[in-house]
């Protein structure tokens, strides 16, 4: 797969921009649910784990898609 900083393909972007989004609420909801829980339980470690790998990692990419498809916009080839 191509890097997303030479990355041309504004469909391709957008798809890991809407990707990082469902993951960071994803992240969120798995969060609303483990404050709403009563007992804590070992798997809950993972979960809030996965949380947090969700949130950055969708953050991240997110942020990426979107800088480079406002240089895209703003810098159009040809």
């Amino acid at each position: 797969m191509k890097r997303i900083d030479t990355c041309t393909h504004t469909d391709l972007l957008v798809g890991l921009l809407l990707a990082g989004i469902v993951s960071v609420l994803l992240a969120y909801r798995i969060f609303a649910y483990l404050c709403e829980v009563p007992a804590f339980l070992w798997w809950m470690i993972l979960l809030g784990l996965l949380c947090a790998v969700l949130a950055i990692g969708g953050f991240l990419v997110a942020r990426r898609a979107w800088k480079r498809l406002q240089y895209l916009r703003d810098n159009p080839e040809n």
